[in-house]
């Protein structure tokens, strides 16, 4: 990202350099934390990024991405000239972007280029849109109580908007289920959960509407909630049941740093296999 005329070579112009890790689609990867080395050649001075750990990398020619991004800058000399700038990460293809400075006229130490040169002031606005630009599809449905296979007295931690706090069973399967009541009979298409651990573990669930399932399968490893779409059905009891062993993806969960990532609620059991635990829960119906 340069000047809108290119990148000046007045000694003080800066470019912009974005680097990615991203999949074999071109999609960014959200997760990625790669160390990322920078090679510099040509008429240009390193001014670096930033990124958590020591000293927080300044003018560091190696940094990692953060959910697969960074950013660095460099700045121009006062000679025009060709720039080349590579991005190499252990195990990734690397990348190189190449820019082209421009010569800027002085005379006597002096130039009549303004800082202001090539850019241009919009304050206009486009006309309103005509349609909402969010469109609602789905209520949260309330719930009112809870029961639990085990540690049923802490069953409402699972509901009760604190993401600090989660219901958790005693580790065995025959118990790793809760069962919601809601306010009045609705019909329920989404149930948005979020698990404990769940950057590095996947459950097998299955979700019931007053004993009839309308979803079965695994949780996706997420960076926090994940989305269920359910058969709809109405009722007004959903039960969520662990219907086998919970595995772990081995997901990377430290940072660059050191710094473990957030995971969900720390617990010295959370790797028991018959363990379900659910930090929140939203239950929908869609808008009538």
């Amino acid at each position: 990202m340069t000047h809108p005329k290119g990148m000046q070579a007045n000694g003080h112009d800066l470019a912009l350099v974005e680097v990615e890790v991203v999949d074999a689609n071109g999609n960014r990867c959200p997760v990625a934390m790669n160390m990322v080395h920078f090679k510099i050649n040509g008429e240009a001075e390193w001014r670096g990024g930033m990124a958590q750990g020591p000293d927080n990398f300044i003018l560091s020619k190696s940094l990692p991405v953060e959910c697969g991004i960074n950013r660095v800058l460099i700045r121009s000399t006062t000679k025009a000239g060709l720039i080349t700038v590579t991005a190499s990460s252990e195990g990734l293809k690397s990348a190189t972007v190449k820019l082209q400075s421009l010569p800027v006229i002085t005379q006597n130490g002096l130039s009549k280029q303004l800082p202001s040169y090539g850019l241009t002031g919009n304050l206009q606005r486009g006309a309103t849109p005509s349609t909402p630009s969010f469109t609602k599809t789905r209520n949260a449905v309330t719930i009112v109580k809870a029961t639990a296979g085990a540690h049923s007295d802490s069953a409402f931690a699972s509901f009760d908007d604190n993401e600090l706090s989660d219901w958790y069973n005693d580790g065995q399967l025959s118990t790793a289920w809760i069962e919601y009541e809601l306010d009045k009979p609705s019909l329920i298409t989404e149930v948005n959960l979020k698990l404990n651990n769940f950057r590095s573990r996947s459950y097998p669930i299955r979700i019931l509407v007053d004993g009839k399932e309308v979803f079965t399968g695994n949780t996706p490893t997420s960076l926090g909630y994940c989305n269920i779409i359910c058969k709809p059905s109405t009722g007004k009891k959903i039960r969520i049941e662990l219907v086998s062993s919970s595995s772990l993806t081995g997901a990377t969960t430290t940072e660059v740093s050191g710094k473990k990532l957030d995971d969900g609620v720390s617990r010295n059991d959370a790797n028991s296999k018959g363990r379900l635990s659910i930090i929140e829960v939203e239950i929908y119906e869609p808008v009538k």
